[in-house]
């Protein structure tokens, strides 16, 4: 062979292997190893690795799930620890960190989970918190398939994955988990209260096809809906039972005539899973929510944008001209009054941990295709 092919020929294995390593290192590869560890990071007390022990230090939870994972129904039960219990507890997150004076500032949190394919989701912490969403997803660590069969360990789907009990699809069924973090949403929400006072109107903006002001009369102008709820409030013990009509949140985002829909890229799996809305009141009270907590494919809770309570004050009263209703919630905590913004935004970018096994087949790689160079140069 002459000079100039081998030196071709060594520089092909080269680029090659130059190419797998930007690839993993980008977390563009998709067929990585099943995961025995992941990181935990954001706003907790104690970031950290995590692997099978940290899991099995917990009290264990099963539970068993129904849902669609493409034109398949799947039924299994799945053993783990509460996500919500092992961000708050060690020797998990040991508690999420708030910032003193802000109203339910735990409420404007969420949380990112991502597997080692870089596929990631938010769950929003008022969705799993105990105190208002309740869905206990889980960090699974075994599983019994069917239901009543003999668990075992997750197999192809790593040490751990997340579940999703509430969704209708496994969209937010995050296999082979490489990091958990949590946000808080304040810092990307562009919109601030007011001063507080009765709202006549609030914008939604963010990544919508049509951002724009709704005043009452633009919420009257679309298809309404009333729910009944049963809500705790203050102290008292006993829940309230209270009706409320208005539009429903994801219309309000998706309808022609509304949002438009939600941007989102193409290029990435269920981009739509990754993205959060923020609800903001005239004193500049936040709450979060995950859209797949609300998309009808998944989680499905029809929070209204409400415009008129039953049996009560004109409208919705002192909480403006409109405000949120939750049905899927214990407390009213996420009722956002005096609306003045929604808006749609999407989770920060995740750096995916690339697995040791990777990084050693592709610097072995990187390394015979050097060698390969050398000894043909060589002859």
């Amino acid at each position: 062979m002459r000079h100039h092919d081998r030196s071709r020929f060594a520089f092909r294995w080269l680029a090659a292997a130059g190419l797998l390593c930007a690839s993993l290192l980008s977390g563009q590869v998709h067929a990585l190893p099943t995961t025995d560890s992941f990181t935990l990071s954001g706003i907790v007390n104690t970031p950290g690795v995590h692997n099978l022990a940290s899991l099995q230090a917990f009290t264990p939870v099963t539970q068993t799930v129904t849902y669609q994972a493409g034109s398949t129904t799947v039924n299994q039960s799945f053993t783990g620890v509460p996500l919500y219990t092992f961000l708050t507890n060690p020797p998990g997150g040991g508690g999420i960190i708030t910032t003193p004076g802000v109203g339910n500032d735990v409420l404007r949190d969420y949380v990112v989970v991502t597997g080692s394919d870089g596929y990631r989701t938010v769950t929003s912490v008022g969705e799993i918190h105990p105190n208002f969403g309740q869905t206990q997803s889980l960090i699974a660590y075994r599983q019994a398939n069917p239901p009543g069969s003999t668990p075992t360990d997750l197999g192809n789907d790593g040490f751990a994955r997340t579940t999703a009990p509430a969704d209708s699809r496994g969209g937010r069924y995050v296999s082979n988990i490489a990091s958990i973090e949590v946000h808080n949403a304040t810092s990307a929400s562009q919109i601030q209260g007011t001063g507080g006072g009765l709202s006549e109107s609030f914008s939604l903006a963010g990544q919508v096809v049509n951002p724009s002001i709704f005043d009452l009369a633009d919420l009257q102008a679309l298809p309404a809906v009333t729910k009944t709820v049963s809500v705790l409030s203050g102290s008292n013990p006993t829940p309230q039972v209270r009706e409320f009509t208005g539009v429903p949140l994801f219309d309000l985002l998706t309808l022609a005539a509304a949002g438009g829909g939600i941007l989102t890229d193409p290029n990435i799996k269920n981009d739509i899973l990754g993205k959060y809305i923020v609800a903001t009141g005239s004193d500049g009270y936040k709450a979060t929510f995950a859209l797949g907590e609300l998309h009808p494919n998944f989680g499905g809770d029809q929070i209204l944008v409400a415009y008129d309570e039953t049996g009560g004050d004109p409208g919705v009263g002192t909480a403006g001209f409109a405000r949120l209703v939750v049905p899927g919630d214990v407390r009213a905590g996420r009722f956002v009054s005096n609306l003045v913004g929604i808006e749609v935004l999407s989770a920060p970018p995740t750096a995916v941990p690339i697995p040791a096994a990777a990084v050693l087949f592709a610097t072995g790689l990187g390394g015979l295709g050097l060698m390969r160079f050398r000894s043909r140069i060589g002859r």
